[in-house]
């Protein structure tokens, strides 16, 4: 457990990360009835972008910075700088934990979950103004597998690993499996990074061979693929993505990528279409 995401806070990964959460949290809530959340890799909650951690890297300048300079016509854009505005006026970053909890109606439930004994402790005090939340400190596959499914029938679960783990990928191809026998109805957002040694074909591969009703890709590429240079970019691959989202990324990434660089590309996987 060596990850700190607070070196990596805002930047490029993070806004589309947390630009389609927002957009499918918001999608999901237009009907009355309760949702269920599970930020499964939970993290600090919310980071402040004058810490050392996050003064040494910088990427938020590459990030959050150049979102909240630019200036956007897309609604959903909008809205998402209109969200983070108040945080990063004051030097901040709200992750995904916050984020929901900011969203959330009386009928909705989120558990934020963390295992790192510090970053938890961090987490419950930046989610203690957001009391019904629960925070619980498990393995995140774990915390999965203890919550789903959900007496609420509907909602998201976020899987983000830090991908410290060799075969991260291959776990999580295990783990598709037994989520979509436990709730296959549920909405699953997992978000990996792309590096020229990460088996991302394999594991589109794998999601394609369960069949999973509108399973969509969207990748955030700051370089090639195959580029021997770090994180060349980063996707999210979604299970039973709700109507309209596809869509209306594909509309916001002109000005995304002119305000942030690179170039993002999204497709269906196996069978699964926009019908």
């Amino acid at each position: 457990m060596n990850y700190r995401h607070i070196f990596h806070a805002g930047n490029f990964a993070d806004v589309l990360k947390h630009l389609v959460f927002r957009m499918v949290l918001s999608y999901l809530q237009q009907k009355d009835k309760g949702l269920f959340v599970l930020d499964a890799f939970a993290g600090l909650g919310c980071y402040d972008l004058t810490a050392d951690q996050a003064q040494r890297t910088l990427e938020y300048q590459d990030g959050i910075a150049r979102l909240m300079e630019a200036v956007v016509d897309n609604p959903d854009l909008k809205d998402f700088k209109a969200f983070a505005q108040e945080a990063f006026t004051h030097h901040r970053y709200d992750g995904s934990p916050v984020l929901a909890a900011k969203m959330l109606r009386p009928q909705d439930r989120l558990i934020a979950n963390e295992l790192h004994p510090e970053d938890v402790v961090s987490l419950r005090r930046n989610l203690r103004a957001f009391d019904p939340v629960a925070v619980t400190q498990l393995d995140a596959y774990e915390a999965i597998r203890a919550n789903i499914p959900p007496k609420e029938r509907r909602g998201i679960v976020l899987i983000d690993p830090p991908f410290e783990k060799k075969d991260e990928f291959q776990l999580l191809v295990r783990e598709m499996q037994e989520w979509q026998k436990r709730w296959a109805t549920g909405c699953y957002i997992l978000w990996y990074p792309i590096k020229s040694n990460q088996p991302i074909d394999d594991l589109y591969e794998a999601a394609a061979k369960l069949q999973v009703n509108r399973t969509w890709v969207v990748e955030y590429l700051l370089r090639e693929r195959g580029v021997e240079q770090g994180l060349n970019g980063c996707g999210l691959l979604i299970f039973n993505t709700p109507f309209q989202i596809p869509e209306r990324v594909d509309a916001l990434v002109p000005e995304l990528t002119g305000a942030l660089g690179g170039k993002i590309r999204s497709f269906y996987l196996g069978n699964s279409t926009s019908a």
